[in-house]
């Protein structure tokens, strides 16, 4: 299934680089093929910590990184820009851990706490969106700030997606799709898979698993996905449409896909080793 998609993603990235302006549509059902490799990026990360024996955040992280890092670099849903995928990747990761040390410093007098990654994203990218794209984002930040369940935030999220996305210019709904169909699939990915993952962690230890339902948070992973599709969206938009670039939309697609794949396995990663060790 992933491969398919892959193989999908990679070519219509290759048509849209000389047809972008006149596709008939607005790419909407690229932006959700493309967020389907989350699934697969993240088994690949569950994978890695049931192996490894590292309990030091940095040297995990950096793991966790390289692990994506490669996934990103050699799939083919990426390969019409692996370069700048993976910048998106990495710059995610390194904006995520950074807000994290900061917030956690006892000498930091901020607004945000530790789990306001998102909607400081938003904030911090206001002036590269319009008024209407900034709205929605927070809209989708008051979704999963207010919302537990999946079956009840994933319907809403579609409904942003589906109907209240159309009113914006077709070039402004690019980072949104992204956002949209990367929470989409990471509120659905954490769902399904919440149980492996504690299993993993936990080498099936009951007392153990019972704990870290108490205090692993999905919602935070999730959030994390969404604000690094923001971010990869928004600079791989950038980067497409400058002259020789790949275009704005499939720009968008390839960083936010990428952003957020980073930035949620770099937020799981960090919540099990600050918990256990």
């Amino acid at each position: 299934m992933m491969l398919v998609a892959g193989l999908y993603l990679s070519f219509i990235m290759l048509s849209s680089c000389d047809k972008e302006d006149t596709r008939p549509d607005d790419m909407k059902k690229d932006f959700e093929a493309a967020a389907l490799l989350h699934t697969e990026a993240m088994e690949l990360c569950l994978e890695v910590l049931k192996k490894t024996s590292i309990t030091d955040e940095e040297t995990l992280v950096q793991l966790i990184r390289e692990t994506t890092s490669k996934y990103v670099g050699s799939n083919p849903g990426f390969m019409a820009s692996p370069h700048e995928a993976e910048k998106s990747l990495h710059s995610e990761i390194d904006r995520l851990v950074s807000f994290r040390k900061k917030v956690s410093n006892p000498n930091y007098k901020g607004d945000y706490t530790y789990n306001d990654y998102l909607i400081y994203t938003i904030h911090s990218f206001e002036e590269e969106l319009s008024a209407e794209q900034y709205n929605l984002l927070l809209d989708i930040n008051n979704i999963m700030e207010t919302h537990q369940a999946a079956d009840v935030i994933i319907p809403m999220l579609t409904q942003i997606k589906d109907v209240d996305c159309l009113a914006l210019p077709v070039e402004e709904r690019y980072v949104v799709y992204s956002v949209i169909t990367i929470g989409i699939e990471s509120v659905d990915y954490w769902n399904e898979n919440m149980e492996a993952w504690i299993d993993a962690v936990t080498d099936g230890d009951p007392d153990k698993a019972a704990e870290m339902h108490k205090w692993f948070n999905w919602g935070s992973v999730s959030n994390s996905d969404i604000a690094g599709a923001i971010g990869g969206a928004i600079g791989g938009a950038i980067t497409g449409a400058v002259a020789g670039g790949i275009g704005a939309g499939p720009g968008a697609l390839l960083g936010g896909c990428a952003g957020g794949i980073g930035s949620s396995a770099a937020d799981a990663t960090m919540q099990v080793i600050n918990h256990f060790f």
